[in-house]
């Protein structure tokens, strides 16, 4: 999740990691926390961070997948959400 801390708080996915996108630091915690050898899911709130964050992390070898409209797709679509 690429969204911020406060967008992160009003729900997520389950198991999501929160680094926002905006953060000048965004690829070194990204680096730090997420495996190079698993694929990655990569949201925000309709596409727009996550496709800027999706090339970075493409960029440094990650391979992912990038949630198409973002969390608003996913909500409309009755999937489950994480508050928690």
């Amino acid at each position: 999740d690429v969204r911020t801390a406060s967008e992160f708080a009003e729900g997520h996915l389950e198991r999501a990691i929160n680094i926002d996108y905006h953060q000048n630091d965004f690829l070194e915690k990204a680096k730090a926390t997420l495996p190079h050898d698993k694929k990655i899911a990569v949201y925000c709130r309709s596409g727009r961070r996550s496709s800027g964050a999706a090339t970075k992390l493409s960029e440094d070898g990650y391979k992912l997948v990038n949630l198409k409209g973002g969390i608003v797709a996913w909500k409309e679509a009755d999937m489950p959400v994480m508050t928690k």
